[in-house]
């Protein structure tokens, strides 16, 4: 069997992009926080995630913590606090490790020493955000997310 170029065989297009693993874990972790108040943390703090695909930009993750009683704003519109203070971190990581720390399997430290997140501003408050997720059960509805989702499951089962 031998192949032949044929120029008028129709041609393949270009894949379409993939879903990024963080934008279908930040909006189900913000349903989660709306429908159970008992989640919120009381933490106080800005959290600006810049999520890279093959270390580019791909897209920024807004969390802002206000206490525990109101309600925690996670959204991809840039938020600014009004006149009180709020402690602020920026982390920069890959999207495939997005869903690795909210399961568990990539602490902030590893992450940290391994080179794989960035961090500037609040060292302190960046640690909590690993906190808020185990005590919130986050690997736990992690996994239960991605179970319900093949497409997520798909992608995250290549890179864990």
């Amino acid at each position: 069997m031998s192949f032949v170029f044929d120029p008028a065989a129709p041609k393949k297009g270009p894949r379409p992009p993939r879903k990024l693993v963080s934008d279908m874990m930040f909006p189900e972790l913000d349903r989660q926080l709306s429908d159970d108040p008992k989640l919120w943390p009381n933490l106080n703090g800005l959290y600006i995630l810049n999520v890279t695909k093959r270390r580019k930009p791909a897209t920024t993750w807004y969390l802002l913590f206000q206490g525990n009683r109101i309600k925690p704003v996670i959204t991809k519109v840039k938020q600014t606090v009004g006149a009180k203070k709020v402690p602020v971190v920026k982390m920069q990581v890959e999207d495939a490790d997005v869903l690795n720390f909210i399961a568990g399997g990539l602490t902030g430290v590893k992450a940290y020493v391994e080179r794989r997140i960035k961090v500037r501003g609040d060292l302190v408050l960046a640690q909590r955000l690993e906190q808020l997720f185990e005590k919130a059960g986050g690997r736990e509805r992690a996994m239960q997310f991605v179970q319900q989702n093949e497409q997520l499951s798909a992608q995250a089962s290549s890179k864990l």
